[in-house]
């Protein structure tokens, strides 16, 4: 298969550099990836300023491996239109940190998964849950390849991709796999007042995540020690309420 690489941390950020040497044994891998990290930017494209493009070697087993000064969205696009052209999968990470509940909506690794399946194009984005232990990526590149694999001759429906969530935990400690749906992933003190040398007021926002308690859910899950596996679809319409809303009279 085309495989692509992205991810949100940049491209020299180690969870790529992982799956590069995996997938590079089985399949042709090449690496379309923001020069440097972003945080937040979710599905956004760059329409106010020109893309600057920068071949790089990365000497890992990669085809052609390119750095974007643009979002991961930008570089599925770049990619798709320009430099790969007939990919058969995207994959976007590994990520450093979860990708559950509310958090996707501005997600870099969701976004680039997101503008593949806009693109017809099947994708999964893989995160490593918070850990305390340094990064154990063994569990999230295991995982990967069997989905990779598994796909390979059991195609993902169109309009769908996966979201893959990993314990943040040597491989021997991962209990199994769940196959889970979308969770919550709420805050508590969201903003936090700051002051400059000058006592000029500014704002972070943060906060401290509340737990997800229903068992069905990624959240939940990881904190078990289970991989999570979530799909998610880029139709957003709530067909149910469609049906209900034809019957208003609003004219």
């Amino acid at each position: 298969m085309r495989i692509l690489l992205t991810n949100d941390d940049g491209i020299f950020a180690r969870g790529i550099r992982e799956l590069i040497m995996e997938f590079s044994k089985t399949d042709e891998v090449y690496v379309v990836a923001p020069k440097y990290r972003l945080t937040g930017v979710g599905g956004g494209v760059t329409f106010d300023r020109p893309l600057k493009i920068e071949e790089v070697s990365l000497s890992l087993g990669e085809r052609k491996a390119f750095a974007v000064s643009g979002t991961p969205a930008d570089c599925v696009i770049l990619a798709v239109d320009v430099l790969v052209k007939n990919l058969d999968l995207v994959i976007s990470g590994i990520n450093d940190e979860p990708n559950v509940g509310d958090d996707i909506r501005f997600s870099g690794t969701i976004g680039a998964c997101r503008e593949a399946v806009f693109s017809e194009i099947p994708s999964i984005g893989v995160s490593l849950e918070y850990g305390d232990r340094g990064y154990f990526y063994e569990g999230a590149i295991k995982i990967t390849r069997k989905l990779v694999d598994y796909i390979r001759n059991n195609p993902i429906p169109e309009g769908v991709f996966l979201n893959v969530n990993v314990p943040n935990v040597p491989i021997e400690e991962i209990k199994g796999i769940k196959i889970v749906r979308l969770g919550r992933r709420r805050y508590r003190d969201r903003v936090h007042t700051v002051f400059d040398p000058y006592g000029k007021e500014y704002f972070w926002i943060g906060g401290t995540p509340i737990r997800e308690e229903e068992e069905d859910t990624e959240d939940f899950v990881l904190r078990e020690k289970y991989i999570a596996i979530t799909p998610l679809k880029v139709d957003e319409t709530d067909y149910s309420f469609l049906e209900v809303m034809k019957k208003w009279r609003i004219e």
